[in-house]
């Protein structure tokens, strides 16, 4: 769940590469978090050079998750509806068409509440075989008109995935039950969420029930998940940490209030992140959104 605002693009589509000692690092929690539920979905939200050596794909890390996705790829980078510059765009694509080619499934969140821009956001998207969305706001708090029309067939894997709702901040919602009956009222073929809100998480009883549309066919399910920064609005989170951080929590981030950048290689967060994984695994989702991987590059 993130209070996002407009300038923190600029850091999620970096330049910067990372040294390469974090980069392992944080492709050993990735497949910490592979291990420990080898069945989920996993699907990384940018940070793309985490998956190559150089120029290179790095095939057999590639294999822990099954698809990726883009935040800004062709627009939102410097506001709602503004088109992403050409050398960043094709930066971002050089990497995300490798990673297609090798059958891994990549979405496209794009920033835009034009009507006007929806066909050329779909046009592109279909060019290159993503599935991409426009997202009508940064703080990704609202039911949007999806691109394309849903599948009217069971959808059980991300290949099979013709649109996506992007639900990060539910905060707008009176509470849980409420925002579950909102989400429950939509057809889209995956749901990419928080699945709490207010420190209380959907019931397993209601993933399940997600999970099955109006028209009675399957779709997936799958949980926002930050593996590379600390949020202090979290159950994990330590009161006696606001007056003093702990060694592994490095600093709060200057773009995000209440994100905290963390030494994400200690034990300590690897044991939060295995009993947040738990819970997650405990309500019966399909599978993480994994946000912040790009952490790596500040080290």
């Amino acid at each position: 769940m993130k209070k996002i605002i407009v300038f923190l693009f600029i850091s999620m589509i970096s330049f910067v590469k990372g040294d390469e000692v974090s980069k392992i690092k944080m492709r050993e929690l990735i497949k910490q978090i592979k291990t420990q539920s080898k069945e989920k979905i996993l699907v990384p939200q940018n940070g793309t050079n985490i998956f190559f050596n150089g120029d290179k794909l790095d095939m057999e890390f590639i294999k822990n998750v099954d698809g990726v996705s883009q935040e800004s790829l062709f627009y939102g980078v410097g506001g709602i509806n503004e088109a992403t510059p050409e050398d960043e765009k094709n930066y971002l694509l050089k990497n995300l068409i490798e990673i297609e080619k090798e059958g891994k499934v990549v979405f496209s969140v794009n920033y835009a509440n034009d009507k006007k821009l929806r066909g050329k956001i779909l046009k592109d998207t279909e060019k290159y075989n993503f599935v991409g969305e426009a997202v009508s706001s940064y703080s990704a708090n609202s039911i949007f008109q999806p691109l394309q029309k849903n599948s009217l067939k069971n959808v059980t894997n991300l290949k099979e995935v013709k649109n996506f709702l992007y639900l990060l901040n539910p905060e707008k919602f009176k509470n849980v039950d409420d925002y579950y009956r909102v989400l429950k009222n939509t057809d889209f073929d995956l749901l990419i969420i928080e699945p709490s809100l207010n420190g209380k998480f959907l019931t397993k009883e209601q993933i399940k029930s997600l999970k099955i549309r109006k028209n009675g066919t399957r779709r997936l399910i799958i949980a926002y998940f930050s593996i590379g920064e600390a949020e202090n609005y979290r159950g994990y989170w330590h009161n006696s940490w606001n007056k003093k951080l702990p060694e592994w929590i490095v600093k709060e981030n200057e773009n995000w209030e209440g994100n905290f950048i963390i030494k994400y290689w200690s034990p300590q967060w690897k044991e939060i992140i295995r009993n947040y994984q738990k819970k997650l695994d405990d309500i019966g989702v399909d599978g993480y959104y994994l946000d912040t991987i790009d952490t790596y590059e500040q080290f």
